[in-house]
């Protein structure tokens, strides 16, 4: 039985490498297969080792080393398995996090698109000796301030942390407990273990594709020498793994760059705590962050006196992506004057793959920069937002996603 489901997971795995490409390079080849190495990683934590929620695990599913579906380097985002048929104490001991939002998610059907339950956010939470506690289960009201209801259909917490520096995220101890009795170990049950194994064959896939997909749907900006096409469908993938919060919105656009061009970002910060402008791969994946920032955020930025924040992003010497912020970026060593380099460009016969998408909301704003290559001139961003439906014939091509 788990043999076969051993498999099936293989022969999943290589139908979502075989889907990859063509790649320009050795290096964007390796970049797609790194991709799907991070996913399956993923994928059996979340539905295999710790995806019962009769002992709930939590999961760590967007951090440094995995990145998809428009990470931030920002962020980490944990994952908890639940069930209505159960209830459970969540405690969250904050890091040095400036924004602690949590959220119950749930699906009617299989495969169908994900809805947000309940949610929290920091300044709603009780704290104990500054450690949040939360009480999570069908029994909460559903108009609860300091708790989580889960309807009959609800099957994950997740909790997003946002950080203004991305070098020193202090992350939060997360817990969950059962309060209606303790799970039992043991041996894993055949059928079960079958099954997760059959489930993280079938998210590896559909989230390769939903990445992909969410590069094609992300329209370039006015201006550009690549016109967006206006009919692109939005796959069944990406609309059920697609997890919306009431606290974040997304929007942006694609750019392409040759090595000699730059892009000219223009945006008003909204009235939220938080905000970011992050480069990204066309896996949606952000730039590796080590010793240059692939983000730029509320933190570091100052806005001109009209408000605006402005920056430029370009392929610079030893294909570097890099980033100025006019008006007011505070100047990160080993760089030339103003400019903060964003991450490593995957380049390909010399043009730096790049293009754009952000997000924005009454807790945080976090603007998405994804590559690909060659604008005429420098452009500014004047990105359209669109609300994310419930089935994809409601999509449309977007650059973000609103709740």
């Amino acid at each position: 039985m788990t043999a076969n489901a051993m498999r099936r997971l293989l022969d999943r795995v290589g139908e979502a490498l075989d889907g990859m490409g063509p790649f320009d390079s050795a290096a964007e080849e390796a970049d797609a297969h790194r991709h799907l190495l991070r996913l399956c990683s993923a994928g059996l934590d979340l539905f295999v080792e710790r995806a019962d929620p009769a002992r709930p695990l939590p999961t760590v599913w967007m951090s440094p080393t995995r990145k998809f579906l428009g990470d931030s380097p920002d962020t980490i985002y944990t994952t908890m398995p639940v069930s209505s048929a159960h209830s459970y104490a969540l405690t969250i001991k904050p890091g040095n996090a400036v924004y602690v939002g949590v959220v119950v998610y749930s699906r009617d059907e299989p495969g169908g698109p994900v809805r947000a339950v309940s949610s929290l956010v920091d300044t709603d939470m009780t704290t104990t000796d500054g450690t949040f506690e939360i009480a999570v289960g069908a029994g909460v009201a559903p108009d609860d301030a300091g708790g989580l209801y889960l309807d009959d259909r609800s099957f994950w917490v997740m909790v997003r942390e946002y950080f203004s520096d991305p070098h020193d995220h202090q992350a939060a101890t997360i817990t969950i407990e059962r309060t209606d009795g303790a799970g039992i170990d043991g041996l894993p049950d055949p059928a079960d273990l079958a099954a997760g194994i059959d489930a993280a064959a079938v998210w590896i896939c559909s989230q390769a594709r939903a990445d992909a997909a969410l590069y094609e749907l992300v329209a370039f900006p006015e201006g550009s020498r690549v016109e967006s096409d206006p009919d692109v469908e939005v796959s069944d993938d990406l609309v059920s793994l697609f997890y919306p919060t009431p606290d974040i919105t997304y929007q942006g656009c694609r750019f392409t760059l040759d090595t000699d061009e730059q892009l000219a970002l223009t945006f008003t910060p909204p009235a939220c705590r938080f905000w970011s402008v992050v480069v990204s791969t066309p896996w949606f994946e952000s730039l590796e962050q080590r010793s240059t920032p692939a983000s730029i955020n509320s933190a570091d930025a100052e806005m001109s006196e009209d408000g605006t924040v402005t920056g430029a992003v370009g392929v610079g010497v030893g294909g570097t992506v890099a980033g100025a912020v006019r008006g007011g970026h505070r100047h990160h060593g080993g760089l030339p004057d103003g400019v903060v380099a964003l991450g490593r460009g995957a380049l390909a016969h010399g043009s730096g793959r790049a293009g754009v998408a952000a997000d924005a909301g009454t807790d945080c704003q976090h603007v998405l920069l994804s590559p690909d290559r060659g604008i005429d001139r420098p452009v500014p961003v004047r990105p359209r937002q669109v609300t994310a439906r419930q089935t994809a014939a409601d999509y449309s091509p977007w650059t973000g996603f609103a709740p």
